[in-house]
């Protein structure tokens, strides 16, 4: 049975592409949806806040009305969002696309592993 979409999220086109994204190629139980929602609400805070900042063209802050030099909340908000969906990434198991791909230090380990294994048998067969 597939995983069904909460109707916040289905009837929200970015929330919905990003459910759909998610969600193909990987195996995840009804139990996991309200997590999947959540983060699907924070990749459409990551876009909106993105256009906003494009709005303002190359400018990143602003001068208050006492001349302090800001930066933008919606940096604030990217920075939040992105350890927010770091996070639930982490929770859920998704691996942010290095799916498939090796572990260097796992191959690195193996191979040490054999190179000991192989001394060692030479140092028997020496004796």
């Amino acid at each position: 049975m597939p995983l069904e979409k909460p109707a916040a999220v289905a009837g929200d086109p970015v929330k919905s592409a990003k459910w759909d994204e998610l969600t193909a190629g990987r195996s995840f139980t009804q139990a996991d949806a309200p997590t999947l929602a959540l983060l699907c609400q924070w990749y459409k805070i990551v876009e909106l806040a993105q256009d906003e900042l494009d709005s303002f063209g190359e400018q990143t802050a602003y001068q208050n009305d006492m001349g302090d030099l800001k930066s933008f909340p919606q940096i604030a908000t990217l920075k939040t969002a992105s350890a927010e969906i770091r996070q639930l990434n982490k929770q859920l198991g998704i691996t942010d696309g290095h799916e498939g791909v090796p572990d260097v230090r796992s191959v690195q380990t193996k191979l040490f592993s054999i190179a000991e294994r192989h001394e060692a048998r030479k140092a028997r067969a020496a004796v």
